[in-house]
């Protein structure tokens, strides 16, 4: 789809939890694809190794567990999820390495033959620590939404969020809460729109 519009906010860090549902069930990004998932991952969002080997234990690529994050290589329309370590039997089972990854018979991520090097789109999950932790990595920068989407998820903030938007953006123009909200509101809601969040520590 052709980016039509884009929207930027800035807020301060304690508003990220109002996003956690959305990263939770997932968000589309704009990356460079073909790529392996420890390259997508250090090289395009900038995070460092020694965090996704001691934090990011358990990922799935295409809703399959990945043990070879050097071998796993992301295509156009991929889903990515990113997670700390996951409780119980289950959770052990699905960590990168695992001593029980024998358990999982034929539903571990395959090695995969490099793909070849386009822009494409893929959707990023997080969840628990890695949530908290990332997701305004991921947000920063921008998500793609439907106008619906969008539209869903700021309603449901309260008005604490609200209050606490320093400052909004459509395209270059600064436009205050009510306007914001009104404009999506009344675009067509299957527009698509780049999403920006900006964090102030």
């Amino acid at each position: 789809m052709v980016e039509k519009r884009s929207i930027k906010l800035i807020l301060p860090l304690e508003q990220l939890s109002a996003f956690f549902l959305l990263l939770q069930k997932g968000v589309w990004l704009r990356v460079q694809t073909g790529c392996s998932v420890a390259s997508l991952l250090t090289e395009q969002f900038g995070i460092a190794e020694n965090y996704i080997v001691e934090r990011i234990t358990t990922l799935f690529l295409d809703f399959k567990p990945i043990d070879d994050l050097e071998t796993a290589y992301v295509t156009d329309g991929s889903t990515l999820a990113l997670s700390s370590a996951m409780p119980g039997l289950v959770g052990t089972t699905m960590r990168r390495g695992s001593h029980l990854a024998a358990m999982r018979g034929d539903i571990s991520c395959p090695n995969r033959q490099q793909a070849v090097s386009v822009m494409g789109r893929i959707k990023i999950k997080l969840f628990n620590l890695v949530m908290n932790e990332l997701g305004e990595t991921f947000l920063a920068h921008g998500v793609f939404l439907t106008n619906g989407e969008l539209d869903n998820v700021l309603s449901e903030m309260d008005d604490s969020f609200w209050q606490s938007v320093d400052t909004a953006f459509v395209g270059d123009l600064q436009i205050d809460s009510a306007s914001l909200v009104n404009q999506i509101r009344c675009a067509d809601p299957g527009d698509e729109i780049l999403l920006k969040v900006e964090f102030k520590r």
